[in-house]
């Protein structure tokens, strides 16, 4: 499955029309939440088909598509299933809430009541035909289109299709790439290549803190509040979109370059308990990097795989034994091979070795992996590449190799 999003330009009636399909659907999703509790307390559990059966009464058949009302029956019992697997978890939780205005934007065209037209045209049942901005090809067939509206009044249509095609990964393993991502730099790779961190959401705090405190002082209801809460939300979008672009380019960048791409399985949601780092962590969006990096991958039959993450930083990628450091301690020095390098390079060369490591015997047999970049000096000076074998290479060509890299860098 594939998606793909589209900007949408509806007439101001066409908007009337979506706005209430979007309220109709709010409240149907509210008046499930109602029923059931009331059900409950009667000592009763009412069950999808009842639900089902109560949609025509509750909404009107003229402002909202069948379809889309069926829909919101199953983001409910979704929701449900959600809060169950939760609980099994051992986690806390409570009961669904109801849904208010600021929490709901969105409607779910599912098989059916939606057509794409020539000139980009976007034919919606009970709304009419919409004109929207097709800026790349549709592959696939579409199975679903969910219409969205942002907090800042700009609509979208999401269309989910179902690709027909897959592409095939291949068995030859030519360029193997270990990446570590960083809060000081957001990646830096086996191969020694650095990709700064953008730091966006740093660079527009200044910006959000006052659009915050203009909002503090406006009065709750008035039509110069709702302004300042447009603007706002503009500004959310701009550090959005300046997230995804960079995030793009990052991905984009190493499926280009790359056949082969190995990355941490980092427990985001548990390095986030650290208060000190949690807004860093959330400003860089590691598990959207890899999500692009997986998708994009998959889509370009790249082998894309995750590795634990355990041992990483604190190996060294010479020797192999521990050097254990705090994360203030940005250099890793080996006392056992003398090692001096970069603490995240260092982490990316164990995270390439464990990919390699972690590889079916089918993949390593075709083409011998790289373990890194090994620079070797022949009898006439000139500086050559070295490729090592996948097995039972020695730890002390590399720690050679490193400390002569070293040599010719100073």
């Amino acid at each position: 499955m594939k998606s793909y999003r589209f900007r949408l330009y509806p007439t101001k009636t066409q908007e009337d029309r979506l706005d209430n399909a979007i309220e109709s659907c709010r409240t149907l999703y509210n008046d499930f939440i109602f029923e059931s509790r009331l059900a409950y307390k009667e000592g009763y559990k009412l069950n999808f088909n009842e639900l089902q059966r109560m949609i025509p009464t509750m909404i009107p058949k003229d402002k909202v598509y069948s379809k889309v009302a069926q829909m919101v029956l199953w983001q409910y019992y979704n929701n449900l299933k959600l809060l169950s697997s939760i609980s099994k978890k051992g986690r806390t939780i409570g009961k669904l809430r109801f849904k208010p205005k600021s929490r709901f934007h969105s409607i779910n065209y599912h098989q059916s009541g939606f057509k794409l037209l020539a000139n980009d045209i976007l034919k919606l049942s009970k709304i009419g035909k919409i004109k929207c901005v097709i800026h790349r090809k549709i592959q696939g067939k579409i199975k679903e289109v969910i219409i969205k509206r942002e907090l800042t009044g700009i609509w979208y249509a999401i269309a989910v299709c179902e690709n027909e095609f897959k592409s095939q990964c291949s068995l030859f393993r030519k360029k193997i790439v270990g990446i570590d991502v960083g809060i000081n730099n957001y990646s830096y790779d086996s191969d020694g290549h650095i990709i700064k961190h953008p730091q966006i959401l740093r660079k527009s705090e200044e910006k959000l803190g006052r659009a915050h405190r203009k909002l503090s002082r406006k009065i709750k209801g008035s039509a110069n509040r709702f302004k300042q809460k447009l603007r706002l939300a503009r500004i959310h979008q701009t550090i959005k979109y300046q997230r995804n672009d960079f995030l793009h380019k990052a991905s984009r960048y190493y499926i280009n370059n790359y056949d082969t791409i190995f990355v941490e399985d980092l427990q985001i949601a548990n390095m986030k308990k650290n208060h000190h780092l949690a807004k860093s962590i959330s400003d860089s969006s590691w598990n959207s990097f890899f999500q692009k990096l997986e998708y994009k991958a998959a889509n370009a039959g790249i082998l894309f795989r995750k590795v634990t993450a355990s041992g990483t930083s604190q190996s060294c990628s010479g020797c192999g034994k521990k050097v254990k450091k705090t994360l203030a301690i940005r250099t890793h020095c080996c006392p056992f091979c003398g090692i001096a390098i970069d603490r995240d390079y260092n982490a990316s060369l164990n995270i390439r070795q464990k990919g390699i490591d972690g590889l079916p015997a089918g993949y390593r047999e075709v083409t011998p992996p790289e373990r890194m970049p090994l620079i070797m000096i022949n009898n006439h000076g000139h500086v050559i590449s070295r490729n090592e074998e996948a097995n039972g290479f020695s730890r002390l060509v590399i720690h050679e190799a490193i400390s002569m890299r070293g040599a010719l860098n100073s």
